[in-house]
């Protein structure tokens, strides 16, 4: 089969330049769209999309030649085409698979085991069990648009849609395959070493939606072993709805072990469906088998991760929710004239499209300030790495633009080879980092939060929690930006509605509401202790939410105010009101408990910690006097242990309330001046550690200044190579033009060449052309007549090819022309033939000789009628001879 070279569109160039009307009846299925068939074998149970562009013709071929016969699934093609021609890619597709293959007909149902492509110029799309085929609109990007596919796939068979990206240069459908990613459903790539153009799959790859990255027919392969012919469906296995949620929860208390995040507060519908693809993916039929492949496989650990973080964003998703934002954000600044830099943090942020968004519409806000960084600080936080790095290189599909606002669009973003990047004046404004806000403290002193779609995926009392946090982060009068489907008015306090049907909420100036975290008392991964039962581990879901209050009742009512730390100092329970001890630092946040402490607090409470770690025995601090309140505490630390680790209950006892119950507590002691000693001396190595640190600091600052100065010249080189490359481009336009012109000049050149051959095979006369050295030019047939001319004898001389008659004369002949002679006459002939050969110059429009033209006419029947003329005369001229008459001959019209 012949393989068309890159570029080549696949299409047939007999047809009209409108591309065919894709609205056209199927000529393989009749003049009507199908009807919804009720017959259960012609079901479509899965759908699989797949996008191509350049190169995409072989991994086409090799995807649909390795599906196995009996495939059921219903295939749609998304292949970039030329407009302007007809596709053969129907005709090419049937040779290499034995399913049916169709072109996509708007309107008709999907069938099983069928292929439909769609036609040229033409968007493609699904509408539950039916294909939608409209006319190219005006947008960003390639028609047919592979993303608009991927998303209806996403949208009407979420978990039961799969997406595949082949070949192609630019972006196309990266961002359609992490929707379909989202929305439960199986997404590949083709290895961008097996892509002739490998533009789309690393896209894809980098954007982090494809799960398998294989070669063409490979997938194939996996396809078929994934999506088998049977009426089941794989999505129906270990992990189905009637699974025993215990094991699914005592699974992601492992999991917690080997990636050190907690799913345990996760929704466990969407736990459930997660863990199922992977393991669908894996080909793992039960829990036991896919735990161990995560204990020995740590890509397969990050790969569900990803999965259960469900890193989806857009440029101004919601545009109606973003303008109302803009409105109250306005009004919001307004009221604060005296502020400097707005604060905002993007929990959940996952690629950065929505805080780059954020940025933008809060710097028209702010009315395009020269210097926005001054205005402006953008936290956007995630657990994905990836997904941060990728919100770092702030590059994205261009494509996405076409979300963004125009105005904003021409100020904030630029385009370069089928991308998009966001201008340095904004990138300045935004801080990436890693954050789980299930676990760590919120950021301080901000002006507004957008935690868009990260609580719906987390149960109620991880929600409350979460909105706690969110409550802290915020200044009164801070905005809280939800999404769609999130609201926290039937699950924390602290907020008011400045706009339901959008969902921004107002921060009020109530106090914070108080929350025991669950986490730090539920380590449930840990084995049992020796001598006990092993009790199943329990999801916090399946306590009453009325037993869990009681609990937390009865913990604030028998304990004093106090706080929880883990082994690494880390604050991870706050039980009662511990506000008169506590305060919210300024700067970085750090996760260490005692700097959330008043500064008069912290020294001792650092003592009793490390004491408690070292002894395993309670102890107590010496009265200590608070400057604001001036009130008077002690002190406690006690250890706590949970299953197979070790916590510090840092408690606050105030010693004007009961002095008597805590000074006579025999199993608590209070530090001695050993202690106090040792902790001196520590104090003194920490000062010389300190001496060394600033000297270190000294150095690290000076290495620092030459790296700058690096970075300075290498940001120089980087301006000349783009120079350089502007400078390659504008060449590159120009040969592009050069070739344009020099195939149209080719083109004409064909035609007078079919011209002159045509004109040459008319003539009745042969005709030798030569150079200005007698060498054969071109010839007709008829000249072989005279001289034996081959095609070989070509760029040969002419007087050196034998010839059927002796042409005396003509060497000379040729020299005279050649010389500058106007024309030359002989004659040939033999017995047989007679010709009368002319020898004429052949000149350039300009007049200048190149060489000579030998015409050959054949004057045989001419010698033969005037030989039998002379012979005719020369017998009257006998008769006449011998008469005795006179003979005359009158001509009487004289």
């Amino acid at each position: 089969m012949m393989v068309p070279a890159p570029g080549d569109d696949i299409l047939d160039p007999d047809n009209s330049a409108d591309g065919g009307d894709a609205s056209a009846p199927d000529s393989q299925h009749g003049g009507q769209p199908n009807e919804i068939s009720t017959d259960t074998q012609n079901k479509v149970l899965h759908i699989v999309g797949i996008g191509a562009s350049a190169g995409g013709l072989e991994a086409l071929e090799a995807l649909l030649g390795s599906l196995p016969p009996d495939a059921r699934p219903a295939f749609v093609v998304a292949q970039h085409l030329s407009p302007d021609r007809r596709s053969l890619l129907v005709e090419l597709m049937s040779r290499c698979t034995p399913l049916q293959v169709r072109q996509a007909v708007d309107g008709t149902v999907l069938l099983p085991g069928t292929v439909s492509i769609g036609p040229p110029n033409h968007d493609i799309r699904v509408d539950r069990e039916r294909l939608l085929v409209s006319g190219h609109e005006p947008r960003f990007g390639p028609s047919p648009s592979i993303d608009r596919l991927f998303d209806s796939i996403a949208e009407h068979w979420g978990e039961h849609g799969v997406a595949v990206v082949l070949s192609g240069t630019g972006s196309d459908g990266a961002r359609g395959l992490v929707a379909v990613k989202a929305a439960g459903g199986l997404t590949m790539a083709q290895t961008p070493d097996s892509a002739r153009f490998a533009g789309m799959p690393t896209a894809a790859i980098t954007l982090g939606g494809a799960e398998l990255v294989l070669e063409p027919a490979a997938i194939g392969r996996r396809l078929g072993e994934l999506l088998p012919p049977s009426s089941r469906d794989p999505a129906d296995g270990a992990l189905g709805e009637n699974a025993d949620p215990v094991n699914v929860f005592s699974f992601l208390s492992r999991l917690r072990h080997l990636t050190g995040i907690d799913f345990s507060q996760y929704k466990a519908t969407t736990v459930r469906r997660q863990l199922q693809r992977r393991m669908m993916i894996c080909q793992k039929h039960s829990i036991e088998e896919y735990l161990k492949l995560l204990e020995t496989d740590s890509r397969e650990s990050l790969a569900l991760v990803k999965n259960l973080l469900v890193s989806v964003t857009a440029f101004f998703r919601d545009p109606a929710m973003f303008a109302a934002l803009a409105e109250k954000l306005a009004h919001y600044v307004n009221e604060w004239p005296g502020r400097y830099r707005l604060r905002v943090w993007v929990p959940g942020c996952a690629t950065g499209e929505e805080a780059y968004s954020l940025g933008m519409l809060i710097s028209e806000v702010l009315g395009h300030p020269k210097n926005l960084a001054d205005h402006l600080k953008i936290f956007a936080t995630d657990l994905d790495e990836e997904s941060l790095a990728v919100a770092r290189r702030a590059t994205y599909p261009a494509v996405d633009a076409e979300a963004i606002p125009e105005g904003l669009r021409n100020r904030f973003v630029s385009f370069l080879d089928g991308e998009l990047t966001i201008n340095e004046s904004l990138r300045r404004c935004l801080v990436f980092a890693r954050h789980n806000i299930a676990e760590d403290p919120p950021l301080p002193r901000l002006d507004l939060i957008s935690c868009r779609n990260t609580l719906i995926y987390f149960n109620p009392p991880l929600q409350r929690r979460t909105l706690v946090m969110l409550h802290t982060g915020l200044v009164p009068g801070g905005l809280l930006f939800l999404g769609p489907s999130e609201s926290p008015s039937v699950n924390a306090a602290g907020f008011t509605a400045l706009d339901g049907a959008n969902n921004i909420y107002q921060r009020t100036s109530e106090p914070q509401p108080v929350v025991i975290a669950s986490g730090a008392f539920s380590d449930l991964s840990a084995p049992s202790v020796p001598g006990q039962a092993a009790r199943p581990a329990v999801p916090p879901d399946s306590l009453p939410e009325e037993h869990t209050a009681t609990l937390e009742a009865l913990v604030r009512s028998s304990c004093p105010p106090c706080v929880v730390v883990d082994e690494n100092h880390e604050l991870v329970e706050v039980i009662g009101e511990v506000a008169p001890y506590c305060r919210l630092p300024e700067g970085r946040i750090s996760t260490a408990a005692t700097a959330f402490l008043l500064p008069e607090l912290q020294t001792e409470a650092r003592a009793l910690v490390l004491l408690v770690r070292a002894e395993g025995q309670p102890v107590r601090s010496r009265p200590l006097l608070l400057k604001e309140s001036g009130l008077l505490l002690r002190l406690e630390a006690r250890p706590l242990r949970v299953r197979d680790r070790q916590f510090t209950v840092l408690s606050f006892l105030p010693e004007r309330e009961a002095p008597e119950e805590h000074a006579g507590s025999d199993d608590v002691r209070e530090r001695d001046t050993d202690f106090e000693q040792e902790i001196s001396r520590m104090e003194s190595d920490l000062l010389s550690s300190q001496e060394s640190q600033r000297s270190s600091m000294a150095q690290l600052e000076a290495a620092n200044q030459e790296l700058e100065a690096s970075a300075e010249e290498l940001q120089a080189f980087s301006e000349e190579l783009q120079s350089t490359n502007e400078e390659l481009q504008a060449s590159n336009q120009e040969l592009v033009s050069l070739n344009h012109q020099l195939r149209i000049r080719s083109e004409q050149l064909q035609a007078f060449t079919s011209d002159l051959e045509n004109i040459q095979n008319s003539l009745t006369q042969g005709m030798v052309i030569v150079d200005k050295a007698a060498n054969v030019n071109r010839y007709t047939p008829l000249a072989v007549r005279v001289f034996g001319l081959v095609e070989a004898d070509i760029g040969r001389p002419l007087l050196g090819c034998p010839t059927t008659i002796p042409l005396p004369g003509l060497k000379e002949a040729l020299r005279e022309v050649l010389s500058g002679s106007p024309r030359r006459v002989i004659e040939a002939l033999n017995e047989e033939a007679a010709y009368l050969v002319q020898v004429l110059p052949y000149r350039e429009q300009d007049g200048q000789q190149r060489g000579a033209i030998i015409s050959l006419t054949d004057v045989s029947e001419l010698r033969e009628m005037r030989q039998a003329a002379e012979a005719s005369l020369g017998d009257f001229a006998s008769l006449t001879d011998t008469l005795d008459q006179a003979v005359w001959k009158r001509d009487i019209s004289l």
